[in-house]
């Protein structure tokens, strides 16, 4: 596959090495220990630390932002202990997450946990048997949360927002 940097890859990349973990992701050259131990790598064969700080690079915006591979990070900082030259793709992939969250690019799971903390004020249904198995262990009910502050705090916070649009 032959890449081209074009005006808006180099735009991307910018954007992305203007995060304060990101200023030596030109200093990548490819070697693979970041993969060589990673965690989720071991187990994910299309989820290479290595390959993510490439596609960065070479300002690939669309084939990162496409599915969930920035979300398979498990943040454990193996990648970053292991590189000779100190590129720190942890903190490569949590700015792309950032810039994919802030351009409305959502994880489908955290499309399903909002809009389910905003119709419930939980992450999951709270009924009777529930509430039956925290009294067997000496628990109060579980509160009826207040949906309407819930949903508040996220329309305020953009979020609710963002999972709506990415239904359109």
């Amino acid at each position: 596959m032959t890449i081209t940097i074009t005006k808006e890859s180099k735009q991307f990349r910018n954007k992305v090495m203007q995060d304060p973990g990101v200023k030596k992701l030109m200093h990548c050259y490819q070697c693979g220990t970041c993969t060589a131990d990673c965690p989720i790598a071991k187990r994910v064969e299309e989820f290479r630390p290595r390959n993510i700080a490439r596609l960065a690079m070479y300002g690939e915006k669309e084939r990162l932002m496409e599915g969930d591979l920035l979300y398979l990070c498990a943040g454990c900082y193996t990648c970053y202990e292991h590189c000779p030259q100190e590129v720190h793709v942890s903190e490569i992939i949590s700015a792309l997450r950032k810039i994919s969250l802030n351009e409305g690019h959502l994880f489908p799971a955290f499309k399903i946990l909002m809009e389910t903390i905003s119709e419930l004020g939980y992450i999951y249904e709270i009924d009777e048997f529930e509430n039956e198995l925290r009294e067997d262990e000496g628990l109060p009910p579980a509160p009826t949360p207040d949906v309407e502050e819930i949903e508040t705090i996220l329309r305020r916070t953009g979020f609710l927002g963002k999972v709506e649009e990415s239904k359109r």
